[in-house]
């Protein structure tokens, strides 16, 4: 009785009963924090004129300025001043899916314009003279076209990757080289390429017999579509075969830019290739990891459909596994339970007898420096497998515990799924809800990027001197000495491009020899310097993607807290509108956009304030002082203490203001005392219906992995697979992704019907004029009962 009355004191009295109270049915609702939806409109305003600002201001072209091989910026740096395209030796190589992570492994050499005429080194090379073929040769620099005197020495430059084979007559696009081929190309492929017979005049145009550019660009074609033939090998297993189509058919799909389709088809390889190298890390031998990732990528090709049958499978069973919560909760969250139970048992149980067959099997520790030698070191100790089931029992003790002691919270726990349960799959349209947040999110990302990228390019660029580095990262050693007005010039300070490429040049050895320009010592670009307004228009566009992120997600779930709160405060379950979600959208879109402001506000401050420390923590990492250090952890604990409290407040808030309509500081509030007033209720309830929820998806993810390795093990005939872990894997993730959508949204369900179950205990008291609006299940349990005449009963 005192406890009672202290927190009464501390917390406020409970709630009182209100016959005008109808929860968010009620009609008198009022706009709600106005001044901060005010400020918001004005901050989304501001937002507003610095992206018009960035946009017209910016530059993208400044960022998206191509790099050759010398890792210069064209038109920028020293020595490609006057060369704005990029020209790339073999375009083919560049096409490629994965060369965002790999990169383009062609040379790339800075050019004044892009050819305007197709060169083919081999057929060329008896028809023209050497200056004609000197004049189209594209080559690594001026240096290198310069010393080459023969054919023969453009052969050799040709083969030793110095000057470019062929090319065809390409437009910039983006400042890069990219072909572009003359229409009836395609009637010059000789069809003897996939079919084997030959026709006069398809003799007539094998390589060196082309003449116009159109029997060049033919023949260009003909020598890649030769290449592509030859990157698809036949498997083991026939997966992989030449593709069965005429070769005026193939040049038509390239043409018709089907050319990333067909390098689609080649990419499998590629990824087998960065599968390997990524294993090599975790495996024996590095042969043996490019096997490996060859046959990991395989069988993530091999089984796509059945992965996208199995995520479909699962949301299905999400979906059903959510509605049969609605009348039998209690069998699956105890099973959901004793789930868990078995499976400890059977881990302890594992791990037992593993401890006791490595104590009485001696064995040699495995001696090598790579993570496969050491974990299987690890799990060939007895050591290991015996503080293992030293774990596991703990945990199987301590839940089990739990378990025994909060039997009774469990149940009311149960009940409120059981709720919950009724409140999805009377509003089912609420399971699908998430999916506006996300295209929110999405449009809210790609706003911000591109208002940050514009941004960012306004300002001057600046420049460096630096020296290039050899094939083997080694720095190089020229002597390169400035003059005149760059005497000041030296390694790793700035400079300017222009000044650079006039006044610094190589050490001369002798007073005759001739002025050379420095090669492998450049003016290059640095960075941006941008104006310190530019900086606060960054810092602006940062914190605006925070709130509105913020925004949007207090918005979806104020809507869902609203629809939720709608059906439990309506006594005749039978009486919910139809279109409740749509109602509670409206009514938090008129009434309620200020609050959600004000709270979305709060969080993007907060995490603002981690982000800065964050940036410290990072500028500060040079200097590893102790004291910093631990200033600076202590500040980043708290803080991410704070906004994880926050998180929690404001959800509540969302509620209260849900269901009374009242501002953002009176619903915290209200519901920070009424929680307070149920704290014990808190503890056990709220975190135990977690924990539940926890285990459903623990419990749908393993069925979901555990159907897809039962039927590929059992059905090898549908799709071979080198390991069926492959798909297994894939699926796991993709299923437990799934499920914590949709649980997602059923945990705002129980979390809402939570609150007004504290509101509804501390209101009514089961009176015909204060009847409980909760379940007969939660009464029972609680001891309670509406007395209510025969006619107003209603029916469960």
């Amino acid at each position: 009785m005192t406890e009672s009355v202290e927190l009464m004191n501390k917390y406020g009295e409970p709630l009182r009963y209100d016959r005008n109270f109808t929860g968010p049915r009620q009609r008198d609702r009022s706009c709600t924090d106005v001044p901060c939806l005010l400020l918001f409109v004005l901050f989304l305003g501001g937002w507003a004129f610095i992206a018009q600002y960035a946009i017209k201001n910016g530059d993208l072209n400044k960022l998206l300025v191509p790099t050759d091989s010398f890792n210069r910026k064209c038109g920028m740096d020293s020595g490609v001043l006057n060369k704005e395209n990029l020209f790339f030796f073999d375009l083919n190589r560049c096409i490629d899916p994965i060369v965002p992570i790999t990169g383009c492994d062609t040379p790339q050499v800075c050019v004044e314009t892009c050819p305007r005429e197709t060169f083919v080194w081999d057929t060329m090379k008896d028809k023209l003279s050497f200056a004609e073929l000197h004049s189209r040769l594209i080559c690594l620099s001026e240096e290198h076209k310069a010393q080459i005197r023969t054919k023969s020495d453009i052969q050799d430059a040709i083969n030793q990757n110095q000057c470019a084979r062929w090319y065809i007559k390409s437009a910039p696009f983006l400042k890069r080289c990219l072909f572009e081929f003359s229409q009836g190309v395609c009637d010059y492929i000789p069809s003897f390429l996939l079919n084997g017979g030959r026709s006069s005049r398809e003799l007539h145009l094998l390589p060196g017999n082309a003449t116009t550019e159109l029997q060049l660009q033919a023949d260009v074609m003909y020598q890649s579509l030769t290449e592509a033939q030859a990157l698809v090998v036949p498997q083991s297993n026939g997966k992989q075969t030449p593709v069965d189509e005429g070769p005026i058919i193939q040049c038509k799909r390239r043409l018709n830019e089907a050319v990333i389709k067909e390098k689609m088809m080649h990419t499998d390889t590629r990824l087998a290739k960065l599968v390997g190298n990524m294993v090599a890390h975790f495996y024996n031998g590095t042969n043996d990891a490019q096997l490996l990732g060859e046959k990991i990528v395989e069988d993530l090709v091999n089984s796509w459909s059945i992965v996208l049958v199995a995520c479909f499978c699962t949301l299905v069973a999400s979906l059903i596994y959510i509605a049969l919560m609605r009348w039998l909760s209690a069998p699956i969250l105890w099973f959901s339970i004793f789930g868990v139970l078995i499976g400890l048992l059977v881990g302890i149980y594992f791990s037992v007898k593993q401890y006791i067959h490595w104590e009485k099997t001696p064995t040699v520790p495995v001696h090598g420096l790579n993570l496969h030698s050491q974990v299987k070191n690890v799990l060939q100790s007895q050591n290991t497998w015996l503080y293992l089931s030293i774990f596991v029992g703990v945990c199987f003790v301590v839940i089990l515990l739990l378990v025994i002691v909060l039997r009774k919270r469990i149940r009311i726990a149960i009940a409120l799924t059981k709720e919950g349960s009724k409140a999805v799959s009377s509003v089912i349209s609420t399971v699908f809800f998430p999916i506006f947040s996300w295209i929110l999110f999405i449009a809210a990302i790609a706003f911000a990027i591109g208002v940050g990228l514009y941004l960012g390019s306004i300002g001057d660029p600046s420049f460096r001197m630096v020296r290039q580095l050899t094939k083997s990262g080694e720095v190089t050693t020229e002597d390169c000495v400035c003059e005149g007005p760059a005497i000041n010039y030296t390694v790793g300070g700035s400079c300017k491009p222009e000044v650079f490429q006039q006044y610094c040049s190589v050490r001369l050895t002798s007073f005759f020899q001739n002025r050379n320009p420095c090669l492998n010592t450049t003016c290059s670009f640095d960075s941006i310097n941008n104006p310190i307004e530019i900086k606060w228009a960054i810092f602006y566009n940062v914190f605006g993607f925070l709130w509105l992120s913020f925004f949007i997600s207090a918005f979806s779930y104020m809507v869902l807290a609203s629809t939720f709160a709608r059906w439990y405060w309506t006594f005749k379950k039978r009486d919910v509108p139809f279109f409740t979600l749509t109602r509670a959208f409206f009514q938090t879109a008129v009434y309620h956009l200020g609050t959600v402001a004000f709270g979305s506000l709060i969080l993007a401050i907060v995490r603002l304030i981690r982000l800065v420390l964050e940036y410290i923590h990072e500028k500060l990492k040079k200097y590893d002082n102790a004291v910093t250090r631990a200033i600076l952890c202590c500040m980043r604990c708290f803080f991410w203490l704070l906004e994880t409290f926050l998180k929690f407040l404001n959800r509540n808030a969302y509620i209260m203001c849900a269901i009374h309509g009242k501002n953002f500081c009176s619903s915290a509030a209200d519901s920070f005392n009424l929680i307070m007033r149920n704290f014990l209720r808190v503890v056990t309830l709220d975190q135990v219906t977690d924990f539940l929820f926890f285990l459903s998806k623990l419990l749908l993810t393993a069925g979901a992995g555990a159907s897809t390795y039962y039927f590929l093990d059992n059905n090898p005939t549908i799709i071979r697979l080198n390991y069926i872990a492959v798909p297994t894997t894939v699926v796991v993730i993709a299923a437990f992704l799934i499920t914590s959508v949709f649980f997602g949204v059923y945990s705002t369900a129980v979390d809402t019907l939570f609150l007004c179950f504290l509101e509804d205990c501390e209101r009514n008291d089961g009176s015909p004029e204060k009847p409980f609006f909760m379940s007969k299940q939660l009464m029972k349990i609680l001891g309670k009962k509406n007395n209510l005449p025969p006619r107003q009963r209603r029916g469960k």
